[in-house]
């Protein structure tokens, strides 16, 4: 790959790519949002910065939009890591590992915590240098069943205020909780298997956790934060170390 191809796709994320880092969020967090693009020039660049490992993956999508948009989605997180780091190396040379739970980092900057997150509509990265953060994406748009689903994985108080509202606020009240509660699980370096039940968010005006794993620390050091568009639902969960 030449040195073309990585900054100009640099250059696309960094023209298209929305900061969304809440004036609360602790100091040293950032947070980046970028829509999906529906122009397949811009997937080839993407995927002129991927190693063979990552083309092998895109390969074995059946749909074109999903084999571009995870083609998108990992040039988003090379850019993501070369802004954290402030390098100027081509995005083919930030590479990331995962822990064995999923969670992205770059092993030439351990003291940076990174997370992301997508959906059909765009792609969500955050990275701080002085807490864990987490963060998830969803498309609010999606039909499905809040109640049933608030009664099988959230809190009984959380589903309350779920069954409680009707139409649109239910839907949005539902994604909201969910965003924040994956959002916190990536703040402890976990995934979903962990148990979306092991936090407890209340929403009110500002949302803010008030249950979460002993093993991780007092629900005081966590900070929560929503972002809401036409088409995603987004937050952002830091946890301050101990």
């Amino acid at each position: 790959m030449n040195t073309y191809e990585s900054e100009h796709i640099s250059a696309i994320f960094a023209a298209g790519s929305r900061d969304l880092t809440p004036a609360s969020a602790p100091h040293n967090t950032y947070v980046l949002y970028a829509p999906v693009s529906c122009d397949p020039k811009i997937s080839g660049h993407c995927a002129s910065v991927l190693s063979d490992s990552e083309m092998h993956r895109a390969d074995r999508f059946a749909s074109e939009f999903n084999k571009a948009q995870f083609q998108q989605r990992r040039a988003f997180r090379r850019f993501c890591g070369a802004t954290a780091l402030g390098s100027s190396l081509p995005l083919s040379q930030i590479v990331f590992e995962e822990t064995e739970n999923g969670r992205p980092y770059l092993s030439d900057a351990p003291d940076l915590w990174f997370s992301f997150s997508s959906s059909r509509c765009g792609f969500l990265g955050a990275w701080s240098s002085t807490h864990a953060v987490g963060v998830d994406l969803e498309d609010p748009t999606r039909n499905l069943e809040a109640t049933e689903l608030a009664r099988r994985y959230f809190s009984e108080a959380e589903a309350n205020v779920v069954e409680e509202l009707c139409g649109p606020e239910r839907s949005q009240a539902f994604f909201q909780f969910w965003c924040l509660k994956e959002a916190a699980l990536k703040s402890i370096g976990e995934g979903l298997p962990f148990g979306l039940d092991r936090f407890e968010i209340e929403l009110d005006l500002d949302p803010r956790v008030v249950n979460a794993p002993d093993i991780h620390g007092e629900p005081d050091r966590y900070s929560a934060h929503l972002f809401t568009g036409s088409d995603y639902c987004a937050a952002l969960v830091t946890r301050g170390h101990a």
